[in-house]
């Protein structure tokens, strides 16, 4: 990795550690610095060979405009919460849709074995996707898909050997569990 690279890496994780501990603390500005460290992260992503990730940046750019005009629309954030059925249900879509790119991508067994990677990265990147949809939603249970996708992201990262992107998604993963604890202080929007 060159010095360029890990300047990029490190900027793109350390505006990502801002945009947790503000998300967290419910205010609109995380999306901005969320914003900048996804666009960041496309090129980091992407010179890393994970591009399901690099295309997740990408998205995750496009939410970050958007939640910061929804949540700038409103005085206090107001949180919702799905029914178990959703989350099942969104679950099992998500897994089926990471199924159907694995199959499509990957000619066979042989091939998965080569390209676990691919695979995981997929599925990290759509449960991710997902994820974020709630947050912007403020439905609070984004929160624990959070702190699984980020375990799954610590073991990507490290293969990858991204190590500042490793040490923020451990500290995503305990500022998720922060974050976890102040959204459920929030009575849920009736």
């Amino acid at each position: 990795m060159t010095t360029i690279d890990l300047l990029l890496e490190w900027t793109a994780a350390a505006t990502g550690a801002g945009y947790l501990f503000l998300v967290a603390k419910k205010n609109k500005w995380a999306w901005l610095s969320g914003g900048i460290s996804s666009l960041l992260y496309i090129f980091v992503f992407y010179q890393s060979n994970l591009y399901a990730q690099a295309i997740l940046s990408f998205a995750y750019v496009l939410l970050s405009i958007f939640a910061f005009w929804s949540w700038n629309r409103e005085g206090e954030i107001a949180l919702v919460s799905w029914k178990l059925r959703n989350h099942l249900f969104a679950i099992q879509i998500i897994l089926l849709i990471s199924g159907f790119i694995a199959w499509l991508k990957l000619e066979s067994f042989h091939d998965f074995a080569e390209k676990e990677t691919f695979v995981f990265d997929v599925i990290i990147a759509l449960f991710s996707l997902f994820a974020t949809i709630l947050g912007v939603l403020k439905e609070k249970s984004n929160w624990i898909y959070w702190l699984f996708i980020n375990l799954a992201c610590i073991m990507l990262y490290l293969n990858a050997a991204l190590y500042a992107t490793t040490i923020l998604y451990a500290a995503y993963f305990l500022l998720g569990i922060y974050g976890l604890r102040e959204w459920n202080k929030k009575p849920i929007a009736s």
